[in-house]
């Protein structure tokens, strides 16, 4: 099977709906949507890419971006996105100038490369490459605690995962979906593939305020999106606005959702909050209504059937249900290898199943519940801590919109607790460390530091070391008390 497969059918059996609408040009109808994904894939053909190449994308324009994806997937390709393996590449598709990307062969385009021709001036429909075991498209990891690792998805596995991700969370009648993560990442992807499969619409959207624009123009039912966009999503919204009638569907992922947050985003946006626990090498992994989750306790979803996960102890020995422990996972959509990563392959993949990476359990009903990354956790005078307790805690006082904690060792080689906090206010940390103070001493944080913004990648998760380093370097540290 082909991943294009679903959409040449939907453009045969319903030519005149509507798959794709851009901020910019009219909406592109099934037929056209098709036929645009062939004419660039003959491009790509006459540009000398062959089945089984992987390409390196850098492009700027969303939907640009997403028709190539597509194209290199119709001729047994895979789009990829810069930094991953240069050995592995074989050509580099760029819209603007660049430096520092693998370049052993590089291929310019611009608008007329997306131009299609009248309709009868074109060729018959291009056949897809029908091998399922063919690489569809690379993603990249989180790279939140190390350089990111790259995920070759096959056509069949990314089925696998479609299938897994509608048995989550079954997408509403005719769906329209705004989907904030981009299209080279694993969960948007995946996101976008599920609604073009269902026969839906993709609206593209790339500001906050061109996504509450379009969701009140074309009556998006869907939205798709990372925490942190909760507060730029709102702050777009007319004073008092919300919540968006035609939502019908909010998922989040990447990251859980703090209460303050699902407040928030359930007053001013609508519809039925979702989340998504999820890993790039295999997908959705388990979800569920954030009406029914405890948050606060780390809940993000009951298991989705089909997919196995359970805790293990330090030596891979089944830890009883709702006992933590490091999470594996497995499932048919899941891989079993790092692309030309061989080091980090034999550390994540055992035996058959996949190490997360996150500290969790799976209670006896299937509701899973994750601490926090085994990397992330801190070790401060011997005991080991999430920073996830010290974020929730951080993240229920007034005026606080976001927050990482994490651990730096100072000049001794000690490791100290440091957090940082964004807020349009002027902390009050003496009042944020009597807060600790009181209510858990060992969570109190040795340094805070007001930031404008917490690092983080495509996917939402916080880049830590980014902030060990910003902490590292700085001369200006604020610390409570």
């Amino acid at each position: 099977m082909n991943i294009t497969d679903p959409l040449r059918r939907h453009a045969r059996e319903r030519p005149d709906a509507i798959a794709v609408i851009r901020p910019r040009g009219s909406p592109l109808s099934w037929r056209e949507f098709d036929r645009a994904i062939d004419v660039v894939a003959r491009r790509l053909l006459a540009a000398g890419i062959r089945a089984g190449d992987i390409v390196v994308l850098a492009i700027v324009w969303p939907y640009r971006l997403l028709l190539l994806e597509l194209a290199l997937a119709r001729i047994g390709a895979a789009g990829a996105t810069p930094g991953v393996p240069a050995e592995t590449v074989a050509a580099t598709v760029v819209d603007v100038a660049r430096d520092g990307l693998p370049l052993p062969r590089t291929i310019v385009v611009d608008g007329g490369w997306f131009d299609t021709p009248a309709s009868g001036a074109d060729a018959p429909p291009l056949a897809p490459d029908a091998d399922g075991s063919a690489v569809a498209i690379v993603c990249p990891s989180s790279g939140t605690t190390a350089a990111p690792k790259h995920i070759a998805i096959s056509h069949d596995r990314m089925a696998a995962r479609v299938a897994a991700a509608n048995r989550g969370i079954p997408l509403p009648p005719a769906p329209r979906q705004i989907c904030i993560p981009g299209a080279s990442s694993g969960f948007g992807f995946l996101s976008i593939l599920r609604v073009l499969w269902s026969g839906g619409t993709i609206v593209t959207a790339v500001t906050a305020g061109e996504i509450v624009a379009a969701i009140d123009a074309h009556r998006v039912n869907r939205l798709v999106m990372m925490p942190f966009w909760v507060d730029r999503i709102v702050a777009a919204l007319p004073e008092r606005g919300g919540p968006l009638a035609s939502l019908e569907q909010v998922e989040f992922g990447g990251a859980c959702l703090p209460s303050h947050l699902r407040d928030v985003a359930q007053r001013r946006l609508g519809g039925a909050l979702h989340s998504v626990y999820g890993a790039t090498e295999g997908g959705f992994i388990a979800t569920g209504p954030m009406s029914a989750l405890d948050a606060e306790a780390g809940e993000v979803g009951r298991l989705i059937d089909g997919i196995e996960l359970e805790a293990v102890d330090a030596t891979g020995v089944p830890l009883p249900r709702g006992v933590d422990g490091m999470l594996r996972v497995r499932g048919a959509g899941f891989v079993d290898a790092y692309l030309a990563d061989a080091e980090a392959s034999s550390e994540t993949f055992r035996d058959g199943w996949v190490r997360t990476a996150d500290q969790g359990s799976v209670a006896p009903d299937g509701t899973v519940t994750v601490a926090g990354r085994v990397g992330d956790m801190i070790n401060v005078g011997g005991y080991k801590m999430s920073p996830g307790r010290v974020e929730r805690i951080l993240l229920s006082l007034d005026g606080i919109d976001d927050a990482a904690a994490f651990g730096v060792p100072d000049a001794r080689g000690i490791t100290r607790l440091c957090a940082v906090v964004v807020s349009r206010v002027a902390v009050d940390l003496a009042a944020v460390d009597a807060m600790f103070r009181r209510m858990s001493p060992i969570l109190a944080p040795s340094v805070v530091m007001q930031v404008g913004a917490v690092p983080r990648n495509e996917a939402g998760k916080i880049v830590r070391r980014e902030l060990v380093s910003m902490v590292a370097a700085s001369g200006a540290l604020l610390a409570p008390g």
